[in-house]
C-alpha cells in the first residue's frame, strides 16, 4: 500500500469520526431558565458595584479623619437669591454689553461689583461669529441692585427693547409702564401719517394696501430729489373719518364668505391686517388737519420770523455795519419798513428765483477798445 492510499484511508476515518461525534452530541435547552443578562445590564451592574466600593472607601476615610475637609476650588459657587432674566437680546450681545447696560442705564444704582454672575448661553456660530441664544441670567449680591435692574425693563439694548424679569418669576411679559406707552395726543382726522416705509415703496403700493379701509382722496409721499424713491414716510388722506380710524386700528373686516357644514351654511368674516408692508412694521398716527397745520406755520401764533420780530428776540442777531465799521442793531420797525418797501416778505429778486421766472439782468456792459 502506498503512502497516498494510507493518507486517503486516514482522512476518511477522520470524517466518519466527526460525523459520529456530531450525531452523538445533543443540544439541551431549558425553557424555564432565566434570560441571561445583556451587555448593557452587565455594564450597569459593574458601575453600581464600583460606586458602592467608592462610597465604602469614603466612609472609612471619613471615620478615620476627625477634621472636615476644606471645599475644593472646583465646586460651583453658591447662587445668589437675587437674580434676573433678560430676554429679547440680539444674538451678537456679549457679557460686556450686558454689564455696561446695567451699570450705565441704572445711573449708578447698579455697580459692577454687585454683579456676581452673568450666564449668557451660547448658540451655534454663524459666519464664524459667536452667537448667543437671545436671553441671559444675571445675579446680584444685594436686593437693591435687583430692584434697580428690574426698572430697566423695556430699555433699548442693541436697538431692541429687552425684557427683564425676576429669575423666580415664570409669568409672561409684564405690563408696560405708563411713561413708555405710546399715547396718541393728536385728534382723529381723515389724514394719517405712515412711517418706517421701505425705500422701494411706491404710491400705488400704499393705496393698494390701504384701499380696504375705504376710498382715498390723496396720497403724498416724501421722495428723494435725485432718485425719486421714497424717503420712508408718507401721508394718506381718506374721504371718510371712519376709514382713517380703521387704518389706525390696524385691521379691517373683509367680505363675508359662505361655508357649508353639517349644521348648515355659515357666513364667516376674516380680518385684513394693515400693520406691515414688505415685512416692515409701520408707524402710524393721526396727522394734523391742513388748516390746523397752516395756522401753526403761518398764522398769528406761528413761531416763525414774524413772531420773533414782534417779540424782539432776534434784534440782537441781525446787525448793520455803518461806514466807520461799527455794528448797530437793526430795530424791528426798520425791518418792517424794509419789508414793506420790498413789496412783501421776500424781495422781488427772491420771488422771481423761487417761482422760476426770468430775472432781468442788471449788470454793466463792458466795452473793449
Amino acid at each position: 500500500m502506498s503512502t497516498t492510499d494510507v493518507e486517503t484511508v486516514l482522512s476518511q476515518e477522520e470524517i466518519q469520526s466527526r460525523k459520529r461525534n456530531a450525531e452523538a452530541a445533543e443540544i439541551e435547552i431549558d425553557v424555564d431558565a432565566p434570560e441571561p443578562p445583556s451587555k448593557k445590564a452587565l455594564r450597569r451592574a459593574k458601575r453600581v458595584k464600583s460606586a458602592t466600593k467608592d462610597d465604602l472607601k469614603g466612609v472609612e476615610s471619613s471615620s478615620q479623619t476627625t477634621s472636615t475637609p476644606a471645599p475644593s476650588s472646583q465646586d460651583p459657587p453658591k447662587r445668589s437669591p437675587y437674580g434676573i432674566w433678560i430676554g429679547n437680546l440680539t444674538f451678537t450681545t456679549t457679557k460686556d454689553d450686558l454689564i455696561r447696560f446695567l451699570t450705565e442705564k441704572s445711573k449708578g444704582l447698579v455697580h459692577q461689583d454687585h454683579i456676581t454672575r452673568v450666564h449668557l448661553p451660547q448658540g451655534p456660530p454663524k459666519h464664524g461669529k459667536a452667537m448667543n441664544k437671545g436671553f441671559s441670567y444675571v445675579d446680584f449680591s444685594t436686593e437693591d441692585s435687583l430692584g434697580a435692574a428690574l426698572q430697566l425693563s423695556e430699555g433699548l439694548l442693541g436697538g431692541r427693547r429687552v425684557l427683564i424679569k425676576n429669575a423666580k418669576d415664570f409669568g409672561g411679559r409684564p405690563d408696560r409702564k405708563k411713561d413708555q406707552e405710546e399715547v396718541q395726543t393728536k385728534a382723529a382726522s381723515k389724514r394719517i401719517f405712515v412711517g418706517n416705509l421701505d425705500f422701494d415703496t411706491t404710491v400705488e403700493d400704499l393705496e393698494s394696501h390701504f384701499e380696504a379701509c375705504g376710498p382715498i382722496s390723496h396720497t403724498h409721499m416724501a421722495t428723494f430729489e435725485d432718485s425719486g424713491k421714497c424717503k420712508g414716510f408718507a401721508w394718506i388722506e381718506f374721504e371718510q373719518l371712519a376709514s382713517a380710524e380703521a387704518a389706525m386700528r390696524g385691521w379691517v373686516e373683509a367680505g363675508e364668505t359662505s361655508t357649508s357644514s353639517s349644521s348648515g351654511t355659515r357666513l364667516d368674516k376674516h380680518r385684513i391686517w394693515l400693520g406691515k408692508i414688505n415685512g416692515r412694521k409701520l408707524r402710524m398716527e393721526f396727522a394734523e388737519d391742513k388748516a390746523t397745520r397752516y395756522q401753526k406755520r403761518f398764522g398769528k401764533n406761528a413761531k416763525g420770523t414774524r413772531a420773533a420780530d414782534d417779540d424782539g428776540q432776534q434784534d440782537e442777531a441781525i446787525r448793520e455795519v455803518d461806514d466807520e465799521g461799527v455794528s448797530t442793531p437793526k430795530s424791528s420797525e426798520e425791518k418792517r419798513a424794509n419789508r414793506k418797501r420790498a413789496g412783501g416778505k421776500y424781495a422781488e429778486e427772491t420771488v422771481q428765483r423761487l417761482t422760476g421766472a426770468i430775472i432781468e439782468s442788471k449788470g454793466q456792459k463792458m466795452v473793449f477798445d
